[in-house]
């Protein structure tokens, strides 16, 4: 894993200040605090600027590589997971190579074939490519967007680069918030690509590249493979497919020249990585757990601890408080760059902190969710038909006033106003709104959300568009895995394991796995009441039944709680500061409603609350407390 960066002034081919890329590239140092390097062609006007963290090929990876007459060059952030069985075909075509990277392969198939060599890798990477031939340069970014890339242009210069605050070093870039993006955090509580917060400033969806020669073009679609589902299976042969992918991807996955352990929640997920890479490795393998202290009646810990005994691995866990989790939030958005309200964020930097201490990779369970239906409203989805049955009159003017009279049950209230829309990319979008509309509406002092709607089904639309043929969870699972996954939980995943110069590997998300999993029909995947059967079924080889059996948990927090003792103060009073960006778009009424209804048990607004604290722990980072320029001046 590595950071990259880089100036392209494709208008006037100026010749790249190395001073300013320079200054770009040292923002990434937690990437890559191995080793440095850069690349200059002054008559094309750019640079190319590479933070390395040695994982593969420890003494001859030195990037940016080029080939071998000096006219292509690349930088590269991830890892392919295939490149030995690409480097053999090379080879016969007649491809000779200096290294044994696979950032190496990633050049000599572009030799080969150009940018239909993209779709063969099959790893987590975001990359840019200068083809001195053609004075083209290629930026691309992985099928599911496990690494991040982010880029600005004005018509004559393009900067990119894997974090927002490399672009951000430069002087010509401008901090100014994106009113469209703030809008879409309040609906996902996260900004889904190709915005960020910071107006200009853009990110490759996933599976997308950019070319920029004599003018930037509009993003393209490298990785588009619309699932066709594999009905002509029984169950068993299904499992038993399953099962091998399963094992080969976490296999492939186990590629390191470093140490390299395991993160570990006792779930089914991570315990099945854990269980598998243990039996290919012969263990014992590190492992790594974070868990809350109080009365948190939802801690992993126990059940971390317990599977690390039947693998018998070497087991690390820490715990952290109220106080720990507040004073670290605000620290955290110097990682994160835009704010991202999922609570678990401080919990996973805490444990990739305690990783990073004993080994420089790691695998998790992240990813099984989305592909294989874990979350409520895949199993909404899944039986919604059924509810809808029902006479519109009940459910429009019985059980849904009737439900929203209830008090807390936010998710329950969420379900219910999706399960009664009939249309496929309505019911989405409310299904993943935080906010309720009527809510947001009263939020604002102005009117600014006019239209998210309508953005709302835009934003789904582009992935749907693929996966019309199937049915209504098909495409959710479909969409989720490139929408909410990429810019959410993967998102924090790599900007937190990196903060930490850590390599966090997701090998649910190998593409070779993920094709046949998109490829599994829904009843295989909620079969009655419940939900990842498919998956469940296939890993009862390796996990217990005790597990197989247990209520998710999921990577949870005790944030609810805080929020309504240790933290409501903190709360109200980041907030509700006339100096906060609350101030400027908000009204204070309806906050501070919004917390002494959350407090006193009338509506249960954590999800709401917490995004908004999200966004000014962010506002507060980049704009008030200095933080950002004294890094910005370093």
């Amino acid at each position: 894993m590595c950071g990259i960066s880089g100036i392209f002034h494709y208008h006037d081919h100026a010749a790249v200040n190395k001073i300013l890329l320079q200054r770009m590239t040292d923002f990434l140092r937690h990437r890559g605090p191995d080793d440095e390097g850069f690349y200059y062609d002054d008559r094309a006007g750019l640079g190319l600027g590479h933070r390395r963290l040695s994982i593969i090929d420890l003494n001859t990876g030195h990037q940016p590589i080029g080939n071998e007459d000096g006219t292509i060059w690349i930088i590269f952030n991830g890892e392919i997971y295939n490149y030995k069985d690409l480097r053999k075909e090379l080879e016969s075509h007649g491809h000779r190579f200096q290294t044994k990277t696979d950032t190496e392969v990633i050049l000599h198939a572009y030799e080969q074939w150009g940018v239909d060599a993209f779709p063969r890798l099959n790893g987590i990477y975001a990359f840019a490519i200068w083809n001195g031939n053609t004075q083209e340069l290629i930026l691309a970014r992985d099928p599911y967007g496990v690494k991040p890339l982010y880029y600005w242009d004005n018509g004559r210069s393009l900067l990119f680069a894997s974090e927002i605050k490399a672009i951000l070093g430069h002087p010509k870039v401008q901090r100014e918030i994106d009113l469209q993006a703030l809008d879409e955090f309040l609906m996902f509580s996260f900004i889904p690509s190709p915005l960020t917060i910071f107006e200009g400033i853009r990110k490759l969806y996933p599976g997308y590249a950019l070319r920029c020669g004599r003018r930037l073009e509009e993003p393209f679609c490298f990785y588009r493979r619309p699932p066709t589902l594999l009905e002509g299976l029984s169950e068993n042969e299904l499992v038993e497919e399953l099962r091998k992918k399963i094992y080969a991807a976490v296999e492939r996955q186990l590629m390191s020249d470093v140490p390299l352990g395991i993160m570990l929640s006792g779930g089914v997920d991570s315990s099945t990585v854990a269980q598998i890479a243990t039996e290919i490795t012969g263990g014992p393998l590190q492992t790594f757990t974070v868990g809350f202290s109080d009365d948190f009646d939802e801690n992993e810990l126990i059940h971390a601890r317990e599977a690390s005994r039947r693998i018998g691995s070497h087991h690390h866990d820490i715990t952290i408080s109220a106080e720990e989790y507040a004073d670290f939030m605000p620290k955290s958005m110097w990682y994160l760059e835009e704010p991202i309200a999922t609570a678990s964020t401080v919990a996973f930097y805490k444990v990739c902190e305690l990783a990073g201490q004993c080994v420089k990779v790691v695998l998790t369970g992240q990813g099984a969710d989305e592909p294989f239906a874990g979350y409520l409203r895949h199993f909404g989805e899944r039986w919604g038909s059924r509810y809808r049955i029902l006479p519109e009159a009940l459910r429009k003017y019985v059980i849904a006033p009737l439900v929203e009279l209830l008090p807390r049950n936010e998710r329950l209230k969420r379900a219910v106003r999706s399960l009664n829309i009939p249309d496929t990319l309505q019911r989405f979008c409310q299904v993943h709104s935080i906010f309720h509309p009527s809510l947001r509406q009263k939020l604002y002092l102005q009117d600014g959300n006019r239209g998210m709607h309508t953005r709302c089904v835009d934003v789904f639309r582009r992935w749907q568009a693929d996966v019309t043929h199937l049915d209504p969870l098909s495409q959710l699972l479909y969409i989720d895995s490139r929408f909410s996954l990429p810019d959410n939980l993967l998102m924090y995943g790599d900007k937190l394991s990196m903060a930490v110069s850590l390599e966090a590997r997701v090998p649910f998300l190998d593409l070779d796995l993920m094709q046949f999993v998109e490829s599994i029909p829904p009843q295989y995947k909620i079969k009655g009441l419940t939900q990842k059967y498919i998956l469940k079924k296939a890993v009862s080889k390796w996990i217990p039944p005790q597990v197989l059996s247990r209520r998710k948990i999921g990577f949870t927090t005790p944030v609810n709680n805080w929020f309504r003792r240790e933290m409501r103060t903190y709360l109200s009073d980041k907030m509700l500061s006339n100096h906060s960006l609350s101030s400027i778009y908000f009204n204070k009424k309806t906050i501070l409603g919004m917390i002494d209804d959350h407090h006193s048990g009338r509506q249960d607004y954590k999800r709401a609350l917490f995004s908004l604290l999200t966004l000014e722990m962010w506002y507060e980072y980049f704009y008030k407390s200095g933080q950002w320029s004294s890094f910005h001046d370093h």
